[in-house]
C-alpha cells in the first residue's frame, strides 16, 4: 500500500512516497520555483528542469519520475495521496476524503489561513487531475486541536462574533504534536491515554500544546498561525492595540500584515536573520540585539510550558521537536533552567550531544531520576499524515481482518441535547436559530456552535453540545456517569421514547428551562440505510450483537437496528460503552449475528 503525501506551497510542491505496511520512505524530493519557466525538480542529488509552469506541470513531473522504469511506483501504483492542509475549521476536523464539498470548505477557511489555503486548494484541484483514479485525502493542521474545551478556544470578545463569523482558537502544527506524543508514548513504554504531555514544535513556525490523555487542550496558536511564540518571522503574541496604533499612524492593511508576519519574530528582533543559527552566531559574537531576541524567544516558550504545566496539573514529560527544538541544545537548556519544582532537570551531556536522529527518532535528555522527562523527537509530519491518510482509506479493512460482512463504523455519542422550539427560544432569545459548526455522520443533523449548562440535583455538567435540527420535546442523552455526576437516574430508551423518564435544568445565555422529562441513557443502536441492511442481511427494528477486536476484543449486543433511506451506516455508542470497549469515532466493528428478529 503505497501513499504519496504532498505539500503544495506558493513556489513549491514537496513529497514524500510510503510504503505503509513497513512506513519505509521510497522517495521524497520537491519542485522548486514552481510557476516560472526555471522549475527544478530536486531529488536524490539531482536537479532536473522541468515544466512545472503550473502546480499540475510540477506534479506530472513527480509522477513522471516515480513511475519511471524500476522507479519506485514500479508497476503497484498509489492506494491514495495525502494532502497537507493547514485550516479545515470547525467543519473538517478528521483525515476527509476529499470531494467538491470539501474543496468548497477548504475554500471558506482561506478567510482564516489566506496564505496557504487557496495555494494548498490549487494542489488538490491540480493533484485530482494528475492522479484521478485514486482517493485523495485532506489532512489538516487544525484537526488535532479540534477537542480544545471552549474555554481554550474562546476568545473575550463578543460571542456573536464566534456564532457569526467562527473567530476563535484553532491552532496549528497538528501533525508534528501528534507525531511527537505518540512517540512519547512508545518511547515511555505506556498508553498515550495516561499522559500529560507539553509538546513544543519550535522551526520557523512555532507552538506549544497542552496534551491531556491523548487530546490536545490548550495550544498557543490561534484563530491564524501568527499567534503565540515568537518565530522566524512572525511577532507571536502582541497587544492587540499594536495594529490600530500602527494603522493611525498611516500604515495600511498591506503593511501591518507584512510587519507582523514577514518582518518580526526573531528577523525583526535581531535585525540578524529568521534563522536560529544565524541569530545564535550573532549572539555569541556579542550582537546585543541578537541576545535581546534569544532572551525574549526562550522567555516565551518557558511561559507558554509553565503555563499548560498548570492547566495539565503537571506534565509527565516535556517535547521537544522542529528545527529548533532538535537542533539547539541552548534553546532546551534555557527553557528548563529553573523548572526544578516542576520535576525538571536535564542530562548535559545528553543535551549537548545526543541526537534523535541517531536514536531512532527520539532521545531521552533527562537526568536518570527527573520526575519529568524531556524528550527530543525528529518529528516526521509527513509520515504522521500518511497514516491518516490510511486510517481513512483502508482503516476499517485494516483494523478488522476478520469481518465476514461490511465493517460498520463506531460514531461515539458524547452527551448531547435536542432542543424543542420553545426551550431554544428561552434558552437563546425569541427567534434564535441556531448556527452551524460542523456536521455529524447522519444527513442533515449538525452540532451547533452554541452550547448549553445541565443542571441536576448533585452537580452541573458545562458547555454541553447541541444537536440540530429542533425536535418536538427537548431530549437530553447521557452516559451513566454523566447521570452519576448530575445526580438523575435515566432509564436507557430509545431516542424518542421520553414517557416516564427523569427532567433537570437546561441553562443558557437567555435564561434557563426545567424540563420535567426527557433525560435518557441513549440504547445502542446502529443507522443504516435500505441498501447497507440488505447487504449486511438484517431488517428494521432487529437487534444484532456486533464484534470489537483490538486489544479489548469483546461481543456487544442489545443493538438495534434503524432502517431508513435517510440514514448512512453509523453505529452509535455512548462514551462509557466506547471507553470501556476501546472504541472511537475512528474505530469499526463487524456484524456478528442477529439476536432478536423484529416481529
Amino acid at each position: 500500500m503505497r501513499v504519496l503525501v504532498l505539500n503544495v506551497g506558493s513556489t513549491s510542491v514537496k513529497y514524500n512516497l510510503y510504503e505503509m505496511d513497513t512506513e519505509a520512505r521510497l522517495a521524497d524530493g520537491r519542485v522548486e520555483r514552481v510557476g516560472t519557466d526555471e522549475a527544478t525538480h530536486v531529488h536524490g542529488g539531482a536537479n532536473d528542469r522541468v515544466d512545472g509552469r503550473t502546480a499540475e506541470g510540477a506534479l506530472r513531473a513527480i509522477l513522471a519520475h516515480l513511475s519511471r522504469e524500476g522507479g519506485p511506483l514500479g508497476s503497484t501504483g498509489l492506494a491514495a495521496v495525502g494532502h497537507r492542509v493547514v485550516h479545515g475549521g470547525e467543519q473538517l476536523i478528521s483525515p476527509t476524503p476529499i470531494d467538491d464539498r470539501v474543496e468548497s470548505i477548504i475554500e471558506e477557511c482561506a478567510r482564516y489561513a489566506p496564505l496557504h489555503n487557496p495555494v494548498n486548494l490549487a494542489g488538490i484541484r491540480a493533484a485530482r487531475a494528475v492522479f484521478p483514479a485514486v482517493p485523495h485525502v485532506a489532512v489538516f493542521d487544525t484537526a488535532f486541536h479540534a477537542q480544545l474545551p471552549a474555554y481554550a478556544y474562546t476568545y473575550a470578545i463578543p460571542h456573536e462574533l464566534y456564532l457569526e463569523k467562527g473567530v476563535r482558537r484553532y491552532g496549528f502544527h497538528g501533525p508534528s504534536h501528534q507525531f511527537m506524543a505518540l512517540s512519547a508514548a512508545e518511547h515511555l513504554r505506556t498508553d498515550l491515554s495516561r499522559l500529560k504531555l507539553v509538546t513544543c514544535h519550535l522551526g520557523g513556525g512555532a507552538s506549544v500544546t497542552a496534551i491531556d490523555n491523548g487530546v490536545s487542550v490548550d495550544t498557543s496558536m490561534g484563530m491564524t498561525p501568527l499567534e503565540g511564540l515568537v518565530m522566524g518571522t512572525r511577532a507571536g503574541d502582541i497587544d492587540p492595540a499594536l495594529p490600530l496604533l500602527l494603522a493611525r499612524d498611516g500604515m495600511t492593511f498591506e503593511q501591518i500584515d507584512e510587519l507582523l508576519n514577514r518582518k518580526s519574530g526573531l528577523y525583526g528582533l535581531s535585525g540578524v536573520s529568521a534563522d536560529f543559527r544565524d541569530v545564535q552566531r550573532a549572539a555569541e559574537g556579542g550582537d546585543p540585539r541578537a541576545r535581546l531576541a534569544i532572551d525574549v524567544f526562550v522567555h516565551r516558550i518557558r511561559k507558554y510550558i509553565g503555563a499548560y504545566t498548570a492547566v495539565l496539573g503537571g506534565a509527565d514529560a516535556i517535547v521537544f521537536s522542529g528545527g529548533i527544538g532538535e537542533n539547539s541544545a541552548l534553546v532546551r537548556r534555557r527553557v528548563c533552567e529553573g523548572f526544578i519544582f516542576m520535576g525538571v532537570a536535564l542530562d548535559d551531556q545528553a543535551n549537548e550531544h545526543e541526537r534523535a536522529a541517531d536514536h531512532g527518532g527520539i532521545v531521552e535528555v533527562s537526568a536518570k531520576r527527573a520526575p519529568t522527562k524531556v524528550l527530543v523527537v525528529h518529528t516526521d509530519e509527513e509520515r504522521m499524515i500518511a497514516r491518516e491518510v490510511m486510517r481513512s482509506v483502508v482503516g476499517p479493512t485494516a483494523v478488522i481482518r476478520s469481518v465476514r460482512a461490511r465493517p460498520i463504523p463506531v460514531g461515539v455519542s458524547v452527551r448531547h441535547v435536542h432542543l424543542s422550539r420553545a426551550d431554544c427560544d428561552a434558552l437563546f432569545g425569541a427567534g434564535y436559530e441556531l448556527t452551524k459548526r460542523r456536521d455529524v455522520t447522519q444527513p442533515g443533523q449538525f452540532v451547533t456552535r452554541e452550547t448549553v449548562d445541565l443542571v441536576g440535583p448533585k452537580g452541573e455538567l458545562r458547555g454541553v453540545a447541541i444537536i440540530n435540527p429542533l425536535r418536538k420535546q427537548t431530549q437530553v442523552e447521557l452516559a451513566r456517569t454523566d447521570a452519576f455526576a448530575l445526580g438523575v437516574s435515566p432509564p436507557l430508551r430509545e431516542s424518542g421514547k421520553l414517557d416516564g423518564t427523569p427532567g433537570l435544568t437546561l441553562r443558557g445565555p437567555a435564561g434557563s428551562v426545567k424540563i420535567e422529562s426527557g433525560v435518557i441513557l441513549a440504547h445502542r443502536h446502529v443507522h443504516m440505510s435500505p441498501s447497507d441492511a440488505k447487504e449486511i442481511g438484517v431488517n428494521d427494528r432487529d437487534m444484532i450483537k456486533i464484534r470489537v477486536e483490538g486489544d479489548r476484543e469483546m461481543t456487544i449486543g442489545d443493538v438495534i437496528v434503524r432502517v431508513s433511506p435517510d440514514y448512512a451506516l453509523d453505529l452509535h455508542v455512548d462514551t462509557d460503552e466506547a471507553n470501556a470497549a476501546g472504541l472511537n469515532n475512528e474505530s469499526v466493528v463487524a456484524f456478528e449475528g442477529i439476536q432478536e428478529t423484529a416481529s
